[in-house]
């Protein structure tokens, strides 16, 4: 009873546990190589919301990805990718540092990514890349921190003759061509782009506003609008006349196909640059999005279930193989040590990730046994191949519930009181995990300090972020 209490108290106030087996079981270590490494460029691709199981090469059935389904059979997929905290401001702060929030200090009284952390831009910055990022999404702001490291960094809702999103995406992309045209051999780069597609609202440009409006797009249940984001259609995205189901999805299903397209825009100015045989390329998301499952319509983070956890995770690189498809568990948290391994610079200290390049080289190895996951509502996971434990705090105590993924892939059923030899493993792993990020956390509050803790977003911003169903952190009341 106390040690769940302590556990839930924990989460409470931190916001942020750290680590336990994963760390233990491939933590990476810093090698002596040249701070320039090989040279190789980096192009990260990241495209908000994007749930893996609606793209084709992970067996979705209508054709959303071709040029994603291409550029992935070039290269690497990880069948069994998560992103570590399903929501963009904290995903990306893990992201960008490798760290979990237990080390980069992310939390609610800090919501941005902190200056002490290396990033992947500063880093590769210090190895004398040039760094650049074309983003949409006020959530990475630079005014919280995400410019970190970036020579240019361009905030593409700030620019007023970008009236759209559809405008904005094509403006990415348009940047990234221009950008790998003008690109040579011998000066290295990160390139970061960031789509916001597909997140709400769905409203995909011509001519997918209607590429999935088929039979299923007329069917599944008839819902009600609501305020808020369960038992229904949200009231802020409702459309008149459209209460199935199956349009909304349709719609997510159309704006993926629209980013889609834009992908293939820039694996196509990649290919034909003078760089493209020194290019690492890894496409991923920051989180996924529920569709209905679970009674959760059309948006993410509240919960830590497979549709918001679950995200596309494809990496080619020099020396790489094609169509190879990983059955290992990969993490958000491995974005960085992969691309650092990949260009051969060394790791900055207490990265929580493991690379990943073995497996897109052809040297497999074990990987973990299981992930974690945690979210801005203090909720913190484990699972392995088989169970998964969901830790909810409910004043000082700690609520679990753990589902047997095998016979109940959806996690609707609670095992927990049929299955108490499991419970007791998942559990004390999950408490391990929160121990060792408590002991993190302890260290990290002190390089934390009193500094601010967010910065002022610009009007622009604060619109931005209310368009697409945000309270507007950082905005004005």
């Amino acid at each position: 009873m106390r040690r769940a209490a302590a556990l839930a108290a924990l989460a409470l106030a931190a916001g942020a546990p750290g680590a336990c087996r994963e760390r233990r079981a491939a933590a990476p270590t810093p090698r002596p190589s040249a701070a320039s490494g090989n040279r190789h460029n980096v192009l990260l691709v990241t495209i908000d919301t994007l749930r893996a199981d609606h793209l084709g090469v992970y067996g979705y059935k209508r054709p959303t990805s071709p040029k994603i389904d291409a550029l992935a059979r070039s290269g690497t997929v990880f069948e069994r990718a998560y992103t570590f905290w399903p929501k963009t401001r904290g995903s990306m702060a893990i992201m960008l540092t490798g760290r979990r929030p237990s080390r980069n200090g992310y939390s609610k009284t800090h919501p941005v990514l902190l200056d002490f952390n290396p990033t992947l831009a500063s880093v590769l910055k210090d190895a004398g890349y040039s760094t650049s990022a074309i983003v949409d999404n006020p959530n990475v702001a630079a005014q919280n921190g995400y410019a970190k490291g970036f020579d240019s960094y361009r905030e593409t809702w700030e620019e007023a003759e970008l009236a759209s999103e559809a405008d904005r995406m094509r403006a990415i992309t348009d940047g990234a061509v221009a950008f790998l045209r003008a690109a040579v051999p011998d000066r290295p780069f990160l390139l970061w782009l960031h789509y916001v597609n597909p997140h709400a609202p769905y409203t995909p440009p011509p001519p997918f506003d209607t590429a999935f409006l088929d039979a299923a797009a007329g069917a599944g249940p008839r819902l009600r609008v609501v305020p808020d984001f369960h038992g229904g259609i949200p009231k802020r995205w409702a459309v008149r006349g459209r209460d199935r189901l199956g349009y909304y999805v349709a719609q997510y299903d159309g704006e993926i196909g629209a980013v889609d397209q834009e992908v293939g825009r820039v694996v196509d100015a990649l290919r034909s640059s003078a760089v493209a045989k020194k290019t690492v390329m890894v496409l991923t998301s920051d989180h996924g999005e529920s569709l209905g499952e679970h009674d959760y319509y059309f948006d993410h983070g509240e919960d830590l279930f497979e549709p918001g956890l679950s995200v596309p995770l494809v990496v080619s690189a020099p020396g790489g193989k094609a169509e190879v498809r990983s059955r290992v568990f990969a993490s958000t948290l491995d974005v960085f040590p992969t691309i650092l391994d990949a260009v051969k610079v060394s790791y900055p200290p207490e990265l929580a990730g493991i690379s990943l390049l073995g497996e897109v080289v052809g040297r497999t190895a074990p990987g973990r046994e299981r992930l974690f996951a945690q979210n801005d509502r203090n909720l913190v996971a484990t699972w392995d191949q088989r169970f998964k434990l969901v830790g909810t705090p409910e004043g000082e105590r700690m609520r679990y519930a753990l589902y047997d993924r095998a016979s109940d892939p959806g996690e609707a059923r609670d095992v927990s009181p049929a299955r108490p030899d499991d419970l007791r493993v998942q559990r004390q792993e999950l408490e391990l995990f929160v121990g060792a990020g408590e002991r993190e956390w302890a260290q990290t509050r002190r390089e934390i300090g009193a500094g601010p803790a967010e910065a002022r977003l610009s009007a622009e911003a604060c619109q931005k972020l209310k368009s697409l169903g945000y309270a507007g952190a950082g905005c004005a009341p």
